[in-house]
């Protein structure tokens, strides 16, 4: 199989403007909209989510284990380090605006906040909102910063100790597994009233670790099986393959309509059974075509440069769009707001999306990047989240480009 080296994948960072997108515009929506079929449409945009966790799953794996054909081993010490530095200075940031942003303007919500800050603190806040516990409103967005902390603090050991081979029969085994498991949990938990799942079974089933890391474990499949000898004649192919990409890209959107079509759109039983799982192989498929077809019609859509630009940030988007839309919704209340909640939702979704933008922009360039180029010795070696090499047999990753 070729040896094709790339340095960095402008289409990835695409796709994560896709997925932040509809995510803002859901948030938004919840704000600032009456029950209407455009909410409903809106609230589809939890699958931005799931598109960001396969994605996730996918570049982490593909990273490991070149560490591990390179090296012999993976430095677990530094790729901890290193996702502190990623992850840590925007989420930091994150928690201290809000709570000086409640303490300027929302003094009495303080006093939930000695409750939420261990789990804050531990990554564990997702289970948190699972059991229904007390929690902070703007913070919600953290539930998936935990489910993906607890996949970090598991997945380079395993990899470690059983190797690339051994490790993709093991994702394969979870996937089915958790797939049957999360279908039974929604089964026993909704039984006579399958179509209607209770808050409680919902809540659980969208928000708890071992009922969504399975879409994780999807885009580490998809990486493993690059590497894995017998699965080279189809990635050949559908590097060839002309077609393959687009069809990928249709396929992606019909899975989407479907899983996300039901009531609740996030934890029905289109979703909360096997749609989970049905989505996110979809987005895999998508992910592998413009891995292998870098100058492919689909990957230069995806590398659109506006698009490009959005992903590239869109960690902190994600992170910051919860209070910068409360901000902007109080503020925009105070100085006149239209009467027509269609008009309130334009004006929202486009002061939320650009502000957002902006800040995490700012939040990027000036903080986020020096700690990143603060790391420990090596750790702006060939390993990187944003610097995947070809694929190959004895494939190596490249330094990032310059700027990423």
């Amino acid at each position: 199989m070729s040896t094709e080296r790339r340095t960095y994948i402008a289409a990835f960072d695409g796709l994560r403007g896709i997925a932040i997108l509809p995510v803002v515009l859901l948030h938004v929506g919840v704000g600032t909209l009456p029950d209407s079929r455009l909410l409903f449409e809106l609230t589809r945009g939890w699958y931005g989510v799931d598109l960001f966790f396969v994605l996730s799953g996918f570049l982490i794996t593909w990273i490991l284990v070149s560490e591990i054909e390179e090296t012999g081993t993976i430095d677990i010490r530094r790729f901890y380090w290193r996702r502190c530095l990623r992850l840590g200075p925007a989420y930091v940031s994150m928690l201290a605006s809000l709570l000086v942003g409640a303490a300027i303007l929302q003094p009495d919500a303080l006093s939930r906040v000695p409750a939420v800050l261990p789990a804050l603190a531990s990554y564990t806040y997702n289970y948190r909102l699972a059991a229904g516990g007390a929690h902070l409103a703007p913070l919600v967005v953290v539930w998936s910063l935990c489910v993906e902390e607890q996949f970090y603090l598991v997945w380079p050991w395993v990899l470690k100790s059983i190797g690339a081979r051994r490790g993709l029969k093991l994702c394969l085994g979870l996937i089915a597994a958790l797939s049957a498991y999360r279908t039974g949990l929604y089964l026993s938990l909704n039984w006579g009233h399958l179509d209607r799942p209770s808050p409680a079974s919902a809540i659980w089933i969208y928000f708890a670790t071992d009922t969504r890391i399975g879409v994780i474990l999807v885009g580490c499949a998809t990486a493993l099986s690059l590497r894995h000898p017998r699965a080279r004649r189809p990635w050949r192919w559908i590097r060839e393959s002309r077609w393959f990409a687009p069809i990928t890209a249709v396929t992606a959107v019909a899975c989407i309509i479907f899983v996300t079509g039901g009531y609740p759109s996030s934890a029905s039983w289109r979703s909360a059974t096997v749609g989970y799982t049905l989505d996110a192989c979809a987005s895999a498929a998508l992910i592998g075509a413009v891995f292998m077809q870098p100058r492919g019609v689909v990957t230069r859509a995806l590398s659109w440069r506006p698009l490009v630009s959005l992903g590239r940030v869109s960690y902190g988007v994600y992170l910051f769009h919860v209070g910068v839309a409360w901000l902007l919704q109080r503020a925009l209340r105070a100085v006149g707001w239209p009467h027509d909640p269609f008009a309130r939702f334009a004006l929202a979704a486009t002061a939320v999306v650009a502000l957002t933008w902006t800040v995490a922009a700012v939040h990027y360039h000036y903080i986020e990047r020096r700690f990143r180029s603060a790391g420990p010795a090596g750790s702006q070696s060939r390993v990187s989240i944003e610097a995947c090499a070809g694929y190959g047999r004895r494939a190596a990753c490249a330094p990032p480009a310059a700027g990423k």
